[in-house]
Parts: C-alpha cells; sequence; structure tokens
C-alpha cells in the first residue's frame, strides 16, 4: 500500500464525501514570502452521558517549520494494528464470510457475507479488488481496487470506507482517544478525517480535508510526518512540491477541544 500523501471561523461540519480529486495541484508551489494563515476551529456536537450536549472543537494552525520539528522531539510513538496478510491464514480465519478466489501473486474477492447479515454493497464491485490485509480487532477487511483505490469494510457491521478508512495508514494518540485516518481515492490525493473512540470502536467525528478546504482554499492532498504530541494535539506535513533532492512542505497542527 501507499505510504505517502487569530480569528476564529465556526463551521459546522456535515457528514458528506469529499473527494480532492479534481482541484488540487500538488506540484505548484506556494509563494516563500506567503503569510501565516490564521486558525480555523470547526465545531461539532456529539452524543454523549453527559446531561448537555458536548461541543467538540478543532482548530488548524499553519506553523513555521521551526515549531514543527520542535513539536517533532516530543512525538509519541505510533502502534500499528495486528494484520493479517497471508493468504492462506485469512482464507481460514473468514471461511464463510468471504468468498476469496486466488489469481497467481493476487488474492481477489468473489463476494462478502456481513457478519449482520448483509450480502451486498453498493459501493464497489468487490470482484474487481483483491486482498491487502485483514485486522482482527476490528474485523476490518482491506482491500485495492482500480488505480489502487482503498476500499475497506467492517465485516460485522458492514460499513464501508468513508466510515473505516485504511488501517495500515492510521496514525493514533497516545491514549487511544483518537486517531487520524485516511484513504487513496487513486488520483494523487487522499480522503483525511478524525474518529474518536467511543464505546470501545473508532468512528468518525471531524472531515479534516472539508475543514482544511475551508480555511485554506485548496484541498489537503498529501500529508507525511503526522504525530501525536498528546490525545489532543496533532501535528502533520503538507506535501507542496515533490523534488529529487527532497520533498517541500508546509506544517500543520490541529488542536481537538471538548466544550460542556
Amino acid at each position: 500500500m501507499k505510504s505517502i500523501k487569530k480569528l476564529s471561523v465556526i463551521i459546522v461540519l456535515t457528514t458528506g464525501i469529499i473527494s480532492c480529486k479534481q482541484e488540487i495541484k500538488i506540484n505548484t508551489v506556494k509563494p516563500s514570502n506567503e503569510t501565516l494563515n490564521p486558525k480555523i476551529t470547526a465545531t461539532d456536537t456529539v452524543a454523549s452521558s453527559h446531561p448537555h450536549p458536548v461541543k467538540k472543537t478543532l482548530q488548524i494552525e499553519k506553523i513555521s517549520a521551526k515549531e514543527f520539528h520542535t513539536a517533532r522531539q516530543h512525538a509519541k510513538v505510533n502502534k500499528p494494528l495486528e494484520k493479517v496478510t497471508d493468504f492462506k491464514t485469512v482464507q481460514q480465519q473468514l471461511s464463510g464470510i468471504v468468498d476469496f478466489k486466488e489469481t497467481g501473486n493476487y488474492l481477489g474477492i468473489n463476494a462478502i457475507h456481513f457478519r449482520n447479515g448483509i450480502s451486498n454493497q453498493n459501493e464497489v464491485d468487490v470482484s474487481e479488488c483483491s486482498f491487502v490485509a485483514y485486522f482482527p480487532a476490528e474485523d476490518v477487511l482491506l482491500l485495492e481496487c482500480g488505480h489502487t483505490t482503498d476500499v475497506s469494510f467492517n465485516l460485522t457491521t458492514g460499513q464501508g470506507t468513508y466510515a473505516i478508512g485504511n488501517l495500515e495508514l492510521i496514525i493514533t494518540s497516545p491514549g487511544e482517544k483518537y486517531r487520524l485516518n485516511k484513504v487513496f481515492e487513486g488520483q494523487e490525493c487522499y480522503y483525511y478525517f478524525i474518529q474518536e473512540k467511543k464505546n470501545g470502536t473508532f468512528q468518525k467525528v471531524f472531515e479534516l480535508d472539508k475543514m482544511f478546504k475551508k480555511q485554506y482554499n485548496q484541498w489537503l492532498c498529501t500529508t507525511e510526518k503526522e504525530f501525536w504530541t498528546d490525545d489532543t494535539t496533532l501535528y502533520f506535513g503538507e506535501i507542496i512540491q515533490y523534488k529529487e533532492d527532497g520533498n517541500e512542505y508546509e506544517y500543520y497542527k490541529v488542536k481537538i477541544t471538548d466544550n460542556l
């Protein structure tokens, strides 16, 4: 899989799926004298056992390279999820749930029978996809489809790609409260979102690339060097130009707060 890609404005989050394919030009260098953009603040009201709803606020702030590298000294270790990639093992573990077909060096998919009884999904034709990995802890199947697009399914609930993401690419906060997730959409760019752990499972709470577009008038296309310094503070570098001697980046800080 792929390894790449003080005025506040209040925005009410929506849950639409955002694609960056047609608007971003990642090889365009931004002016070096560009001033740092102001923070963007977005709010989302989520269900809570608290007698009053909890409003979660997310701030995106463009920062200097110096501030980014200073923060990186306090980066917490990201722990990847256990995954199964062996063809024979996954066929044994998912017998009766996923109908596999071996084709040379690839393990294809004929059908998926979700544990909740759903047998069909309209999101994608899985017969055109190949197996990448299975994540037992979350019962998630990761596939690669046309144009190397990420496709994933929760085999228990039937939820698809834009709720589940690519679990090979997640960056989880040290206390596992939040995680950055992404989906490669097959046209250079990724779809970015942040999930919160609720009742033992991760659920989408912020569409990061949509908020980024609102603030900076451009899609968040390809990021690298992502890390958390605590459970609510995320940093990342966005590639703005690919170069043989080293890519050029712009750096950002994301802060999540709960407001009762």
